[in-house]
C-alpha cells in the first residue's frame, strides 16, 4: 500500500471527525484554530462519533439481539489490508452531526463554563472579550451609545452586532439619536448600523421595562 493510499483512507476513516470540527468551527465564536488544532479536534471527535456509534449498535445488540455490537473501525489499524466499512463510516457521520450539534449547543450556551462557574473553580465567562458578554447577555436589549467624538447619542435595542469587539459592530432597532452634550433629539429612524471606534464610544444599558 502506498502513502497516498494510505492516506486516503485515513481520511475516510476520520471523515466524521472532519465533518464534525467544521460544524462546530462553522457555528460558534472562538479564536482562529490552527490546521494542527484543526487535525487534533477532528481526530478526538472522530473517535467520540465512533465510540458513539459503537454504544448505539451495543445497546441495539444487547437489548434487540440485532447484530454483534462490532466495530470494524479499529481492526484497520491492526491489519492495514482490511476493508473500510463505508457503512459504518456513514452511520459515524451521523454520530457526528449529533455530537457537533451538541457541543455547539453547550458552547453557545456556555453550559460548560457556567458549571465550573457553579463549581467555584474559574470565573471565567467564555466569550472571546467582555463585548461578547455584554451582547449576548439575555439581560441586555436596549442600550445606549455615546459617541463622544462626534458628540452624538444612540438609543436603541440590539437586533445584531459583531463577534468582538476588534469590529465593534452594532446594529439597533427603533432608533433615537441625540446631540450628546445636549440631549437635543436630532431624528428618529427603523434602524441603524453603527461601526464605532472603542476608544470613542461608551455603552449603557439602560434599566427598566426595556430590558425586563
Amino acid at each position: 500500500m502506498d502513502f497516498s493510499e494510505f492516506t486516503f483512507k485515513l481520511m475516510l476513516l476520520f471523515l466524521p471527525g472532519i465533518i464534525c470540527s467544521y460544524i462546530v468551527d462553522a457555528f460558534t465564536n472562538h479564536k482562529e484554530r490552527t490546521q494542527f488544532q484543526f487535525f487534533v479536534n477532528s481526530y478526538v471527535y472522530g473517535l467520540l462519533a465512533y465510540a458513539l456509534y459503537w454504544l448505539a449498535i451495543e445497546v441495539v445488540s444487547i437489548f434487540f439481539c440485532i447484530g454483534d455490537g462490532a466495530v470494524s473501525f479499529l481492526l484497520y489499524f491492526q491489519d492495514k489490508e482490511a476493508n473500510i466499512s463505508f457503512i459504518e463510516i456513514f452511520y459515524a457521520c451521523i454520530s457526528a452531526v449529533i455530537i457537533a450539534s451538541s457541543v455547539t449547543y453547550m458552547h453557545t450556551h456556555k453550559l460548560h463554563f457556567r458549571f465550573f462557574r457553579w463549581l467555584g473553580i474559574t470565573k471565567k465567562f467564555g466569550e472571546l472579550d467582555v463585548w461578547g458578554y455584554l451582547m449576548n447577555s439575555d439581560d441586555v436589549n436596549w442600550i445606549t451609545v455615546r459617541d463622544l467624538e462626534n458628540d452624538l447619542m444612540y438609543d436603541g435595542w440590539i437586533q445584531a452586532f459583531s463577534d468582538n469587539s476588534k469590529e465593534a459592530e452594532v446594529l439597533l432597532g427603533d432608533v433615537r439619536v441625540y446631540r450628546n452634550s445636549s440631549g437635543e433629539l436630532l431624528y428618529e429612524v427603523g434602524s441603524q448600523y453603527l461601526s464605532m471606534d472603542r476608544s470613542n464610544i461608551v455603552i449603557e444599558v439602560r434599566k427598566g421595562e426595556q430590558n425586563e
